[in-house]
């Protein structure tokens, strides 16, 4: 954190890491939205089925770099709260390190393995070439996103909120620039969105890193950037949770675009991709509250400051689920316009509007249960982060996705969520009741 703050003045940073949190995290799902728009525009039904077909790849990619970029962040709040700056340094060059490796592996294992994972993921006859032309421009470019994605949390966590949160309005700009020159003027299609997009994270991917690595008073080292054991257990301990965090989503695009597909066809799910796109735009911001604190909750875990600790929590989750009782107010609001600007069919616009109420039902159980999660990760609790993590999609969804629609039919698909992230806030109150009760045991 910046100059370091004793453990009693983190408090008063509150805001200074929640508010730039939650709008980068915003402006980061709007590369995907965009597309989105420019897409549904251009192309109809099919470009807006085909990139959600394809996003459960793109995903995967964002799920493992901001998982390293996590767990390297609480690596270094809370080496910093321990006053054990050497550790913070090697925690910042050992994530950068893996980072470089997840981009390579990444790249060329879903370069070589997509024309076989498409067909399983819902990309039919009609969706597959689409789709395909889409992952293809992503692999290519899969280091862009991996250190857009992994660098913003270890910078944050190194005090640049502001810094950030520049990077990302920045890239946000470059995108929609890049959308319109290579989707509307040139008409390249899918290919031009993944190349807008890539394009984009590589910039913001090259301002972040001086961002990070040019601090004053933290000297950069070749050995800094070693790939330690110790180290590299401790990143990849904390990064279980936010990867399933960030992989649930896709999971669940995933099981419930190939229920959509089942109970309404091509049309069923272009109008899941306009409920996902709608949605993609309030779990970030959501999300951007626990993850914008992680660093202050992890250098309070660090320095023992229980009492503040306890109400950066509370204080957080009550902004957690403010948000996302606004977010979806919002949406039902405009249920009436929103599939319409991401140039759904006039069916599919009819349906999304019909099935907006899901969404609004189901932001504050998000709020929490994704709020909670984070928490847990940052004061390293990574089993009851894991049990929120991966409970919903690997068991809740998929329970609720296969047995509401056999009384329900397509409509049952779209109450499936609300469903299953009840369910996770209500084990995520569990959870916290029993974490709470230990932690006086600790001081």
């Amino acid at each position: 954190m910046h100059n370091e703050p004793s453990a009693a003045a983190i408090r008063g940073q509150f805001w200074r890491y929640a508010l730039p949190s939650m709008f980068s995290q915003l402006l980061n799902s709007c590369f995907i939205i965009v597309d989105g728009l420019f897409i549904g525009q251009n192309l109809g039904n099919a470009g807006l089925a085909a990139i959600n077909v394809a996003w459960p790849v793109v995903a995967f990619i964002q799920a493992v770099s901001l998982a390293v970029g996590t767990g390297g962040a609480v690596r270094l709040a809370t080496a910093l709260g321990k006053g054990d700056r050497a550790e913070a340094l090697a925690a910042r060059g050992s994530a950068v390190t893996l980072l470089a490796v997840c981009a390579a592996l990444l790249g060329a294992g879903l370069g070589l393995a997509y024309p076989y994972i498409l067909p399983l993921i819902g990309a039919n006859e009609e969706l597959y070439p689409l789709a395909a032309a889409y992952v293809r421009v992503v692999c290519l470019l899969a280091a862009c996103q991996v250190f857009a994605t992994g660098l913003l949390p270890l910078a944050r966590s190194a005090g640049r909120t502001l810094g950030a949160m520049a990077v990302t309005v920045g890239g946000l700009l470059g995108n929609i620039f890049l959308d319109w020159l290579f989707i509307q003027r040139f008409q390249w299609g899918l290919p031009g969105a993944a190349l807008a997009t890539g394009l984009s994270q590589g910039a913001c991917a090259l301002a972040a890193l001086p961002l990070l690595l040019a601090r004053r008073g933290w000297p950069v080292r070749p050995g800094q950037f070693a790939l330690r054991r110790r180290m590299v257990k401790g990143i990849l301990h904390y990064a279980v949770s936010p990867f399933g965090l960030s992989i649930s989503t896709s999971a669940i695009l995933l099981v419930t675009n190939l229920r959509a597909l089942r109970y309404g066809g091509t049309e069923g799910v272009a109008v899941y991709a306009v409920l996902s796109y709608v949605l993609g735009s309030i779990i970030p911001l959501i999300s951007g509250v626990g993850d914008g604190l992680q660093p202050l909750f992890s250098y309070a875990r660090g320095a023992r400051d229980w009492q503040s600790l306890d109400r950066l929590r509370r204080k957080g989750l009550a902004l957690a689920v403010g948000v996302a009782l606004a977010s979806g107010a919002a949406c039902f609001a405009l249920r009436d316009v929103l599939p319409a600007v991401f140039g759904a069919s006039a069916g599919a616009a009819a349906e999304g509007a019909a099935a907006m109420w899901t969404l609004t039902l189901a932001c504050p159980f998000v709020a929490a249960a994704r709020f909670t999660c984070s928490y847990f990760c940052a004061v390293g609790e990574p089993l009851a982060g894991g049990i929120l993590a991966y409970g919903e999609p690997l068991a809740a969804q998929p329970l609720f996705l296969f047995a509401l629609p056999l009384w329900l039919g397509l409509e049952g698909v779209w109450i499936a969520y609300p469903a299953a992230v009840m369910l996770a806030a209500a084990v995520a109150f569990v959870l916290m009741r029993r974490h709470l009760a230990l932690l006086p045991a600790r001081e």
